[in-house]
């Protein structure tokens, strides 16, 4: 353990986040929320930029604390931000969270060389260590935490989270750059064109709740299910609204459709309304099961386009064995009642689950060809199992012996660069039958939404795609090293423009072609 957690630390926090996407980073915002809250200066670094100007944006700060957190797929990426911060000489502690470590804090804290691990949510826990940190306190004393000591690592008592999330902090807009974050619909447009979402959208996360009741095997469970009041969330979501001219809510976590009853109290708030607006929310087939058509419709009238579900597997015996509650005659009619009212579903479905069969994975293929042949504006995406630490499929990796600990899943994880891999095979095939029957999926999925749709739609949106990749290549390479003087200035300001209204002509051509505008 280095020296300086004992000594009393200046400087503001830093936060440093993942670049935003598709997007608003709502666990960043709300760490800096609460930091402020209790009188700190906060500052947020995103990791778009290269590694030496990163490393450089944060030693001029001379932080009293740096903090890192997201998923398990950036860890070796922080690991090895905290490897180029050693090098140039870091004389401040480092801290990470999220769910990269909470199930694996101790050999997160080792794999990184970080100081601190926050074990469980962080709001709370993040303040009290900065408060040590500040006041020269003993930092064994704050709960919640792993404390790297040499070799070593040592873990104090749980720590506190928030239980009442009406006591959440305001979120601090002015940290998160607007032009990133809010027109979220250019983002869809450049990346992944789609009739779910429209250039023009400028969205607003709404946060609806924490912890799940439910248990997916593939899925990390860290907490007991809370509920944020639909009331207070609907007067946040309007007063951003307001504030920033947006259009679309967007509901990104589980819980607000728990239950139909929280989905008419969404209802009636969204309907109370001053302005129009859309939105965007998550729901599981077995709660979709439990709403009649009447709230379906409400739901539409209010301004529901998108209803994002899970559906994993179109075999009933995987369904059970994933935990989903419901069947695929459920999945379909589900399906269908969205289609009928108006309702947009983005969807999932994994290859290589536990026991899967070739057999199984053809009962998802041929649940995806009805559902696309009926609505082939059905959004799917496709994935190879990957049991993540936290979820009880990665517990059962080590159970049945496929792996002997977190390094073994660590290095086989980071070993490759593709974009699917599988670090174990708990299915029935072998590895080469799962990727062969996930290239199957996609294939099949493709051609179904050909056959559909059309040439013009794949087109128009690969054109879309291409272009918004020459755009980040023409910003990062070019545009982005021009002086600031008004003449070069002004060059960005046009090829923007004219980038912008391009693909915002494509969006509206291949909306027309798919039947929404």
């Amino acid at each position: 353990m280095k020296t300086f957690e004992c000594k009393f630390r200046q400087g503001p926090v830093v936060l440093v986040s993942r670049e935003i996407a598709f997007t608003f980073p709502l666990s960043y915002a709300y760490l800096a929320g609460y930091l402020r809250e209790m009188g700190e200066e906060v500052h947020i670094v995103f990791r778009n930029s290269d590694r030496k100007t990163l490393v450089k944006q944060i030693m001029d700060l001379n932080p009293v604390l740096v903090g890192f957190g997201s998923l398990y797929p950036e860890l070796q990426e922080i690991g090895d931000i905290i490897t180029s911060l050693d090098k140039v000489g870091r004389k401040f502690p480092v801290v990470i969270g999220g769910q990269m470590v909470s199930p694996i804090p101790e050999f997160a804290v080792s794999v990184t060389g970080t100081d601190f691990g926050i074990v469980g949510e962080g709001e709370i826990i993040l303040h009290q260590l900065v408060t040590a940190l500040r006041e020269g306190k003993d930092v064994y004393g704050v709960n919640g935490v792993v404390i790297r000591h040499g070799n070593e690592t040592i873990s104090t008592s749980p720590g506190k989270y928030i239980k009442d999330l009406s006591k959440l902090p305001a979120i601090p807009y002015d940290l998160f750059p607007q032009d990133q974050w809010l027109p979220i619909g250019r983002w869809y447009a450049a990346n992944c064109p789609q009739p779910h979402w429209r250039f023009e959208d400028r969205v607003i996360n709404v946060h609806g709740g924490r912890g799940c009741p439910f248990r997916c095997n593939f899925c990390y469970h860290h907490s007991k299910p809370r509920y944020r009041s639909i009331p207070k969330m609907i007067a946040e979501g309007a007063e951003a609204l307001d504030r920033f001219n947006g259009n679309m809510l967007y509901f990104s976590d589980d819980l607000v459709l728990a239950s139909p009853k929280r989905a008419q109290e969404l209802v009636g708030a969204i309907g109370s309304l001053k302005k129009p607006i859309e939105y965007s929310v998550s729901a599981r087939f077995d709660i979709l099961a439990q709403m009649d058509d009447e709230l379906l419709y409400a739901m539409k009238a209010t301004g529901c386009r998108i209803m994002g579900l899970g559906i994993e597997s179109g075999s009933n015996r995987i369904l059970r064995i994933v935990g989903k509650n419901c069947t695929s005659e459920m999945i379909l009619n589900g399906l269908e009642r969205l289609k009928k009212v108006g309702i947009l579903p983005t969807v999932s479905i994994m290859v290589g689950q536990y026991t899967e069969t070739k057999e199984d994975v053809e009962d998802s293929i041929e649940l995806m060809r009805k559902s696309v042949r009926s609505n082939p504006n059905i959004q799917y995406a496709f994935t190879i199992t990957t049991p993540f630490p936290g979820s009880q499929l990665y517990k059962l990796i080590f159970q049945k012996g496929y792996l002997r600990n977190h390094k073994d899943f660590y290095n086989i994880y980071f070993s490759t660069s593709k974009e699917w891999q599988q670090v174990v095979n708990l299915s029935a095939m072998s590895a080469e039958e799962v990727v062969k029957m996930y290239r199957k999926i996609n294939k099949v999925y493709l051609q179904e939404k050909f056959n559909a749709l059309g040439l013009k739609v794949p087109m128009i949106g690969n054109l879309q795609i291409a272009l918004g990749k020459t755009a980040a290549v023409i910003n990062n390479k070019i545009l982005c090293k021009l002086s600031n003087d008004d003449a070069s200035s002004r060059i960005p300001k046009a090829y923007h423009f004219f980038r912008d209204s391009t693909l915002h002509k494509l969006d509206r051509c291949r909306l027309r072609l798919e039947g929404f505008q």
